[in-house]
């Protein structure tokens, strides 16, 4: 599918319906035809069948999709047209959003690229000695040093994270992280 927006602001889906239901709208927005089967659909998520199912009907009561089943196959259609999700469009960002050592990672890069420009700040200052009417070049420096002490230090925690995942992955070892469990 094209560039698919609300079409006026009541037919806007609620964020966080959106991003509950992302496989779902996903299917829709990679298939080539606009009406998809619960298979087709299922293909798409990492969900059974019964779930999607569930899924859908929610999204059918909220006026989103439509249905029919003319046959043994129920067929989906999309009633309001919607936005791709962020990740459709940007499969990076997701990808960040979900590993803690790309996120690590990426501040320490950005630290960097202040590093840089703090550094670049204080030769400037001290070659052109404006040290006396903005900022001193001591503090400037002071600033360069913990920015660039801090990105490494993101860098190395993002990849001592990715390092254990890793081997973590490898011996198969799983940790299950589950707050409502109370034991």
């Amino acid at each position: 599918m094209d560039n698919l927006t609300p079409k006026s602001g009541a037919d806007a889906i609620d964020p966080y319906l959106k991003e509950q239901n992302e496989g779902i709208l996903y299917a829709f927005a990679k298939e080539n035809h606009r009406v998809l089967t619960t298979p087709e659909i299922v293909e798409h998520v990492d969900l059974s069948r019964r779930q999607v199912e569930r899924r859908l009907k929610n999204l059918r009561d909220q006026g989103i999709v439509g249905t029919r089943k003319p046959g043994r196959t129920r067929l989906w259609w999309l009633e309001t047209e919607v936005e791709e999700p962020v990740s459709v469009q940007y499969p990076i960002l997701k990808l960040i959003q979900e590993r803690l050592s790309l996120q690590l990672v990426v501040l320490g890069v950005l630290l960097g690229i202040v590093t840089v420009i703090c550094s670049t700040a204080a030769v400037l200052v001290a070659s052109y000695g404006f040290s006396n009417y903005f900022v001193d070049v001591e503090v400037l420096l002071q600033a360069t040093l913990l920015f660039s002490l801090t990105a490494v230090m993101f860098l190395l925690t993002g990849g001592l994270v990715a390092g254990t995942v890793w081997l973590f992955d490898h011996l198969g070892i799983e940790i299950r992280y589950n707050p409502d469990d109370s034991q």
